[in-house]
């Protein structure tokens, strides 16, 4: 299973990096907000921490678990209660909650008498996804020593008329892999690679980014505007620093939403 804050936060950390006076001692009481929502599923969650005090030795940022966390759907309220490992992470624990295309879902927090907002629109989901082979062959018998070479590769297409971002990620799938190379399994590789987010409709599949044989999954996620300016402030010219993009209101970290569709593939030797 993907960690399905992984992509949002190391963005949120890496925006927060970018600004002039981000982290500083006065606003080390501001809640950093890291949630999203999914097309499609019945939960929501939102994970909660603090700032880091500016020189600080701390490398982690500390865990909110006492905040009132409520999400919003026109004029429906969902409590999300905090999880028993008090990670920060707060779910809804009822089964009345569908997240659908088009819904709007606004985010209120409430902590040490403070009122932290956001909302989003959940995107629609991927269109017109194809793949042009289900299988990629690989040869044994490629360049380098050892190495295994593609034969063929694999194109991952999806409509997208108005140069929205998605990011794909690709998965294997079975229960004991075999690494395409030795050393992958030696290093542990990942068998879950997830990709940046891409203003394009195709996606390139092949021996570069992959690590192991089988049957593998090929998710394709659109994300909405808040995501994408969140991205675009990693990127930022040094010389130019600005304040990163949130759309938290009396706080830090974005809320946002997203909706994916899914192709499979299989990679063997020849």
């Amino acid at each position: 299973m993907i960690n399905r804050f992984l992509m949002v936060s190391l963005l949120i950390l890496t925006a927060l990096g970018c600004g002039e006076d981000t982290i500083t001692e006065n606003n080390n009481e501001l809640v950093v907000v890291t949630g999203f929502l999914r097309a499609g599923e019945k939960n929501a969650e939102i994970k909660l921490t603090n700032t880091l005090v500016l020189g600080s030795t701390d490398t982690v940022s500390a865990a909110i678990n006492d905040a009132e966390v409520i999400l919003l759907k026109g004029n429906k309220a969902y409590q999300l209660i905090i999880a028993s490992s008090l990670n920060g992470t707060y779910s809804y624990q009822g089964s009345d909650l569908l997240i659908e295309s088009g819904d709007i879902f606004s985010l209120q927090i409430n902590y040490k008498n403070k009122k932290i907002t956001g909302s989003t629109i959940v995107p629609s989901k991927p269109r017109d996804i194809s793949i042009s082979k289900t299988t990629l062959a690989l040869s044994a018998t490629g360049y380098g020593m050892g190495s295994i070479q593609d034969t063929t590769s694999i194109f991952l297409r999806w409509s997208n008329p108005d140069s929205s971002l998605y990011y794909v990620v690709l998965e294997n799938l079975e229960a004991n892999p075999v690494a395409i190379y030795s050393t992958n399994t030696q290093r542990g590789a990942n068998r879950t690679m997830i990709f940046p987010p891409m203003a394009t409709n195709q996606f390139l599949i092949g021996r570069r980014n992959l690590n192991y044989l089988g049957n593998h999954r090929a998710i394709v996620y659109k994300v909405n505007q808040e995501y994408a300016d969140l991205y675009e402030s990693r990127t930022q010219d040094s010389r130019n620093l600005n304040e990163p993009i949130f759309n938290i209101s009396n706080g830090l970290g974005v809320f946002s939403a997203f909706a994916s569709d899914t192709t499979m593939f299989y990679v063997k030797t020849q």
